[in-house]
């Protein structure tokens, strides 16, 4: 079993990754089970946390992702529940978003479309 993080117990608790609860935990374990470090599995798990919130609040399914969608991602203004205060996020944090993506995609929840290169996704 994963520990939580200790010094930020609040940031966890006020994401609210609603539908992907589930699949955001399923993630998790799996990265423990794969032999990742404790370190690792968080900054995953938060930043799937992350963007499962940020769906959440701008009103947005699971099935509207798309590119542009990470993009926005990517460029929001960062004001969500949680300890991030910033303009954007890191190229290397929409990174792990997108393997939490990938992940979903291999549980069978999301259908990949293919698209030359893109990172378009549709809902499975």
């Amino acid at each position: 079993m994963m520990k939580s993080n200790t010094n930020m117990p609040m940031c966890e608790r006020r994401m609210d990754t609603g539908a992907l609860s589930g699949q955001a935990q399923a993630f998790a374990e799996g990265l423990v089970r794969l032999g990742h470090t404790t370190l690792t599995v968080q900054n995953y798990t938060d930043s799937a946390r992350h963007f499962a919130d940020w769906l959440n609040r701008s009103g947005l399914a699971l099935s509207d992702v798309d590119d542009r969608v990470v993009q926005r991602f990517a460029d929001h203004r960062c004001r969500c529940p949680g300890c991030r205060r910033l303009d954007h996020v890191s190229k290397k944090y929409v990174q792990r978003v997108k393997r939490f993506l990938r992940f979903l995609e291999e549980r069978g929840r999301r259908q990949r479309a293919s698209v030359a290169g893109s990172f378009t996704f549709r809902i499975g």
